[in-house]
């Protein structure tokens, strides 16, 4: 994720159903952030994602690790303005750099890599208004976007590394509330005279109450980028030479004594597994074609759909014609790994954000193509006809 951190902190991204398609220009979508259950909820601290994109990679494809993000030019700057739906805390700054105190972070991906100002070569300030980030660069040769990538540990063994922004990331530390039915944002780009290259705006829309989390996460394995990895038909994610699992960061919807509470002893059972288990699926869940999320409420080590509690599953999406696409728990010694704390994969993490880890193998499909499972948690699980809550969808490129 980010590179060495004297702090031992690291940083989180998700991709959840809190979007809205109300975005243009470079903006692909305004969604949560996985640092807080809270962070696109009416009256809370926020904390947000910016999508980036491109006219020739729009939307999703633009988190390919072989598109480059953007970069700033020597002597340009970035803009990212908050205006409608949030109020500023004037307490907190908006000029920090380090990670701890960070209002804002730049990102090369989803669950992607930072770029931490020192490293990137940028420094922050307040702009015109107290809504409004700059970002320049500190370096006579600007930010050149196929020179940026992440000094993340895990970064250097990723087949394609990321390169450029792809993300923008506002309240590690956050310095505004949410405050209204939807915020507003507003990107803007600069060359070194002061003219505007690429601009975009979103808008997220907040969430009355807070509802279970589900956030792609690469706290584990040395912080690689799990997204966009590829593979041969019948191979599996996880297994294959080079692979890392799908990870997914869970949260319990906040009480009023936590809202950093992990969902522990979760896993994934596939189609293929509830088949063999002749498990029925219940017609209000008939949309979770590939598989069930299923915690282990009876503690015994193992998924029982009759007897466990159902709190999500899996969309599946594929080739048109493909067999064979499995997601389910990744295997280790013969047995199911289910989900554990945030702190059994990084102390420091575990610790600050709070949250557990599930990890997910999948095996791809015997047609090439773009293979696109969707991970949804039940906005309450004892209520099946309650709906999705809050999502992620993972894509993998099949040779």
């Amino acid at each position: 994720m980010y590179h060495h951190l004297r702090t031992s902190l690291a940083f989180v991204f998700l991709f959840t159903l809190f979007t809205n398609a109300h975005a243009d220009g470079i903006v692909s979508k305004v969604v949560s952030s996985p640092l807080s259950v809270v962070g696109a909820v009416q009256g809370e601290r926020t904390g947000i994602n910016i999508y980036l994109q491109n006219e020739t990679a729009p939307g999703v494809t633009y988190m390919d690790p072989e598109v480059i993000g953007y970069g700033i030019a020597p002597a340009g700057r970035l803009e990212v303005e908050l205006n409608n739906g949030f109020m500023r805390d004037s307490k907190r700054k908006l000029d920090s750099t380090e990670l701890r105190d960070a209002a804002i972070i730049l990102v090369t991906g989803t669950p992607q890599q930072g770029l931490l100002g020192k490293k990137a070569g940028y420094k922050l300030a307040e702009g015109g208004t107290p809504y409004t980030f700059i970002v320049t660069p500190t370096k006579p040769e600007g930010m050149p976007a196929d020179k940026l990538m992440s000094g993340a540990p895990g970064a250097k063994r990723d087949p394609i590394r990321q390169r450029g922004i792809k993300v923008i990331h506002v309240g590690l530390k956050s310095a505004f509330f949410n405050k209204g039915a939807s915020g507003h944002v507003r990107v803007r780009l600069y060359d070194g005279s002061g003219k505007v290259t690429h601009e975009g705006s979103g808008q997220i829309d907040f969430l009355g109450k807070p509802v279970p989390q589900i956030y792609p996460t690469n706290l584990a394995d040395g912080r690689r980028n799990h997204n966009w990895q590829r593979i041969a038909s019948g191979e599996t994610l996880g297994h294959a030479a080079g692979s890392v699992p799908l990870t997914l960061m869970l949260f319990e919807k906040p009480g009023k004594t936590s809202s950093r509470q992990g969902i522990i002893g979760a896993g994934v059972l596939s189609t293929q597994q509830l088949k063999a288990m002749k498990f029925k699926l219940p017609k209000e869940l008939a949309r979770y074609t590939g598989g069930l999320i299923v915690q282990d409420t009876d503690a015994n080590g193992r998924m029982d759909p009759t007897v466990d509690r159902i709190i999500g599953g899996v969309i599946g999406s594929a080739p048109k014609g493909a067999k064979g696409q499995e997601a389910r728990s990744l295997i280790r010694d013969g047995v199911a790994t289910l989900s554990r704390p945030t702190a059994a994969f990084e102390a420091g993490p575990g610790k600050r954000f709070g949250g557990a880890v599930m990890q997910v193998e999948f095996t791809a499909g015997n047609k090439p193509g773009l293979y696109r499972p969707t991970f949804a948690l039940l906005r309450d699980a004892s209520d099946p006809m309650s709906g999705d809550g809050s999502s992620y969808t993972y894509t993998i490129v099949v040779r």
